[in-house]
């Protein structure tokens, strides 16, 4: 309950001290219409396909007729 108490209290002087920031501190929003449509830059987030790598079970004859199993890694990409 102790904890509790303390935890509530730090709570309230975390809340008043951020209330007692003035407004004028709060970074101001752009001006929408301020810059020029040619000066916009579109940047878009480049997205680059990786590989998409599986291990497949090959199973052939070796000697004998015996049979021999390999695990090959197949990647391809996207």
């Amino acid at each position: 309950m102790k904890k509790l108490s303390y935890a509530l209290a730090a709570g309230t002087l975390f809340a008043l001290s951020s209330l007692a920031v003035p407004a004028h501190a709060l970074p101001a929003h752009p001006i929408a219409n301020a810059s020029v449509p040619g000066d916009v830059v579109n940047a878009r987030y480049h997205y680059v396909p990786r590989k998409v790598c599986t291990v497949r079970t090959v199973v052939t004859r070796g000697y004998h007729g015996r049979r021999v199993v390999k695990r090959v890694r197949v990647c391809r990409t996207r």
